[in-house]
């Protein structure tokens, strides 16, 4: 008899008898020389190593690895712009194994890799790729398209074009070259009073910032002005003391010199004193 298991090592076939209640495994051929089976609607989780056993004399056993390959998803272009006014295209797979090669196509011939990342999805063995390009000058008919390589796809490309001439120009509130207002009705007067009342806080919120900031200043220079005036204040109050204190020891040292050589008169009489 012969068996395949899978590689979770539960049995498929023994012989002609199904192991599994997992219908996309048929039975292609059975005998005694040979047990062929096919798997349809292959994923990522059938592959690994399977087996098969045969329990004659001698008995044998024989290994097949099979490997799956999980094209991308057609990638989807998006696209971003910021304070500064350049443009950042995204351009992201889902669904791939092994990971993919996504690369940026010009419409002058030249192509750029982007700046590619790579996420592990949930299952573990698929992957998520976006790759980003940021656009500093374009012209008003240019083109980026994102290119997606896989070996699944084998010469076969996955592509999106974006084109920068789609781009609403400013001012119209996205809306189309030529397209018409949004009728005034009342949901669309509750909207925009809505927003502008929300736009119009946060203004008032960032002058009120402003303001703070601006006041702040005067008031830190007048408190660092106020605490060098105290403390030159003490300084020369202090100097003030000290003068007063080696004034008065000078006037005594004058007096106590004054007093000495009075004392010293008195104990020496001139010549004429003595003569007499």
């Amino acid at each position: 008899a012969r068996q395949w298991l899978n590689p979770r090592g539960f049995a498929i076939f023994l012989g002609a008898q199904r192991g599994l209640k997992d219908q996309r495994y048929k039975l292609i051929h059975y005998s005694k020389e040979e047990l062929s089976i096919r798997l349809s609607n292959v994923t990522v989780h059938d592959e690994g190593v399977y087996r098969c056993f045969y329990y004659g004399t001698p008995f044998k056993t024989e290994n097949k690895t099979v490997k799956v390959l999980s094209a991308p998803s057609k990638p989807v272009v998006q696209v971003s712009q910021d304070a500064e006014k350049r443009l950042t295209l995204s351009c992201c797979t889902r669904g791939s194994k092994p990971q993919p090669r996504i690369s940026w196509l010009l419409d002058n011939g030249i192509e750029l890799p982007g700046d590619t990342r790579h996420t592990a999805e949930g299952d573990g063995k698929r992957w998520s790729t976006c790759s980003t390009l940021t656009v500093l000058a374009h012209g008003p008919s240019s083109t980026a398209t994102c290119v997606a390589r896989h070996r699944a796809l084998g010469e076969e490309q996955l592509t999106a074009t974006f084109r920068f001439g789609s781009l609403p120009p400013p001012g119209t509130d996205g809306r189309p070259p030529g397209a018409p207002a949004a009728p005034c009705s009342p949901s669309n007067m509750v909207k925009t009073l809505s927003v502008s009342a929300s736009f119009t806080e946060q203004d008032l919120k960032n002058e009120g910032i402003k303001k703070e900031k601006n006041l702040l200043l005067p008031v830190l220079v007048a408190a660092l002005i106020f605490v060098l005036l105290i403390i030159v204040s003490l300084f020369m109050r202090k100097l003030k003391k000290a003068h007063g204190l080696w004034k008065r020891e000078n006037d005594a040292s004058e007096q106590t010199l004054e007093s000495y050589k009075s004392r010293s008169n008195e104990d020496n009489p001139g010549p004429e004193k003595n003569k007499q």
